[in-house]
């Protein structure tokens, strides 16, 4: 199980994209993630930053306002499973205003030594930030009071830990910026939900060089170098070549070993730019090679 929980964790940008686009077509992933490959790949990421597998880090993440945040049950799982943590304690009290929800976080320090780190936020807090006339807060006032001492205190704890994601909660209560609306509306780029996946490979993608056309050149030993418009015509003048060598009279079989190692020496480069152009012309030469100057095929042939 372990081994398919890492297994499932993307590790470029391919592997994501294409497990956003499988995951957008699936009833079984969250509904705010349905047919929304762009926002499924933005989560995706997100949790693969923290070791998160692509369907905890949909079940976990929210995108809101177009950023990732981490709803606070699962940031409390994160930080408790790090050794670091020595524990993570809540509370809330008092009345009215004053009504207050405290977290207090204890870690292991490098030295060995105990950290605590306490945040606390208050109704009267909420107040002042305008966030009680907001659906949530009317409803749950004490579940949002703990989420937001939560997301506080653990953040300052263990930003290593989080990688600077918020709390869902606290994302859901930011305003949108004026003019964001308009500028979504206005420019897709900006449209978390609207973009196809073809957009992000676009962004993340750097702009493709144009193709430079290969120059093929023939060095032979004493001669001028001879130029041509392919590698075909490459290919075949350099066997010539090989052949030339191989029917020499003049020479004995070591002689011709040499003449064409010396003729393989200074092509070398064209060689080397032949085999990433086309393999299988590569292997033509080379098995032409092993034919004419390999010691016991010439023998036996």
């Amino acid at each position: 199980m372990n081994n398919l929980r890492t297994n499932l964790i993307p590790t470029d940008v391919d592997q994501a994209l294409r497990i956003s686009e499988m995951f957008a077509k699936s009833d079984l992933v969250p509904d705010n993630y349905k047919n929304k490959p762009a926002n499924i790949f933005l989560a995706v990421s997100a949790g693969a930053s923290l070791g998160l597998a692509p369907f905890q880090a949909m079940q976990n993440i929210a995108v809101i306002n177009g950023k990732p945040s981490i709803f606070g049950d699962a940031l409390l799982a994160m930080v408790r499973n790090d050794k670091r943590c020595l524990s993570v304690k809540e509370s809330i009290v008092g009345e009215g205003m004053n009504r207050t929800a405290t977290c207090i976080v204890s870690r292991l320090a490098p030295n060995g030594k105990t950290e605590v780190i306490s945040s606390s936020f208050c109704l009267g807090d909420a107040q002042k930030a305008g966030l009680l006339n907001r659906g949530p807060w009317k409803s749950y006032p004490d579940r949002m009071l703990q989420m937001r001492a939560r997301g506080f205190a653990l953040r300052d704890a263990f930003a290593d830990v989080i990688g600077g994601l918020i709390t869902s909660e606290e994302a859901q209560d930011y305003p949108v910026p004026k003019g964001a609306v308009q500028d979504q509306e206005s420019t897709s780029k900006f449209d978390k939900d609207a973009r196809s996946i073809d957009d992000i490979v676009g962004e993340l993608t750097a702009p493709e060089e144009p193709e430079k056309e290969l120059e093929w050149v023939l060095t032979i030993p004493g001669k001028k170098p001879l130029h041509f418009k392919n590698k075909n015509d490459f290919v075949l003048e350099y066997k010539h070549y090989m052949d030339l060598i191989d029917r020499s009279k003049m020479w004995d079989f070591q002689t011709k070993q040499k003449k064409y190692a010396e003729l393989k020496t200074n092509n070398m480069e064209m060689l080397e730019q032949l085999r990433e152009a086309d393999f299988g012309l590569i292997e033509e030469i080379e098995m032409d090679e092993g034919r004419l100057f390999d010691a016991e095929d010439a023998t036996n042939t």
